[in-house]
């Protein structure tokens, strides 16, 4: 049998591979892990029998090409799957796979990350250093978490543990999902929820963003939300609300969210992910003084890496089983 190859499509989030590499080689597994640039990926799958995609998008063109050589496992390193055509691999017969956040550490990893990240918009991150440069004390003056109702957008694992780490602020607290509410699910988390509803209610969800301080965005993202943070999102915010991004920068309506800067209707934007990545950092949304990106690290922690090392090697060791796989979910 031949060995099995593992390509991880794209250089970045480099301590997922080295993690992965090094669970191999402590448990003595017969499995290549080998890495490419994202722009050789098309000529690299076809010798991959598992693909891990991270950022780049594996499309029809790229899931047929791999599909013509050895590519049996597309598995990512985490959840996000918007970016490979799961359809295509369907026809393919290429299974798809990601490895769910709650069991792995990454979701504790991304709700620490967007707590961080909401403090950093609250405190208005860059002022302060700002005022570190002109030596000027006492100011900005911030917003205490406490005083600030949050709306949390996505009520899966990342969403109930932003709920838990947010309870000892003392802030009120609501959620929003595309999915219908259970009676018995406000209290998930052991944090009360003032109030929660679908997205699919309109009327309700716009008077849950406009009476919220700050919104955290930790949903998936699909076709059926892609550039949901639009005009009329940001219109139906609260006025110089802050708003937290840990899901992903698909979400974003770039334009939008610049004129709301711009105009004042969206006090602060606080992201770990862009609509480009790596964003360009001379791009007028990320310069604009009352914003703040970090590379895209919510989940990148090593107790959370070494778990989803550990998952993506053994995995790749043991082809044969994925259909019975309990540890990671398929999805086609």
């Amino acid at each position: 049998m031949t060995r099995p190859r593992v390509l991880f499509c794209g250089l970045e989030f480099s301590d997922g591979f080295n993690h992965t590499k090094s669970f191999v080689k402590e448990r003595g597994l017969d499995v290549d892990v080998v890495r490419c640039p994202r722009e050789r990926v098309l000529d690299e799958i076809r010798d991959a029998d598992v693909a891990v995609p991270l950022m780049t998008t594996l499309d029809g063109d790229a899931l047929s090409r791999g599909a013509s050589g050895r590519l049996r496992l597309v598995l990512q390193f985490g959840v996000g799957l918007e970016g490979v055509d799961v359809d295509a691999a369907s026809r393919h017969g290429v299974r798809v796979a990601r490895i769910p956040s709650e069991k792995t550490g990454n979701a504790t990893s991304t709700a620490e990350m967007a707590v961080y990240l909401l403090l950093a918009a609250l405190r208005r991150h860059d002022d302060m250093r700002a005022s570190v440069e002109r030596r000027a004390l006492g100011a900005p003056t911030g917003t205490a978490l406490e005083d600030c109702e949050v709306l949390i957008l996505g009520w899966g694992a990342i969403g109930v543990k932003i709920a838990e780490r947010l309870r000892g602020f003392g802030c009120s607290m609501t959620a929003a999902r595309r999915s219908e509410w259970r009676d018995d699910e406000s209290d998930r988390c052991g944090a009360s929820l003032r109030a929660m509803c679908s997205t699919s209610d309109a009327g309700t969800f716009a008077t849950l963003l406009g009476a919220a301080d700050a919104v955290c965005v930790a949903c998936t993202q699909d076709a059926s939300n892609k550039g949901m943070i639009d005009a009329a999102f940001l219109g139906a915010m609260k006025p110089g609300a802050v708003l937290v991004n840990v899901a992903r920068g698909g979400l974003f309506n770039r334009d939008d969210i610049l004129d709301a800067l711009e105009s004042g209707r969206l006090g602060y934007l606080a992201s770990d992910v862009a609509w480009s990545e790596p964003v360009d950092p001379n791009d007028a949304v990320v310069k604009h003084p009352r914003s703040y990106f970090t590379p895209h690290v919510g989940g990148v922690c090593h107790g959370s890496y070494k778990t989803m090392g550990r998952i993506v090697a053994t995995w790749s060791s043991r082809l044969s089983e994925i259909e019975s796989s309990v540890d990671i979910q398929l999805v086609n």
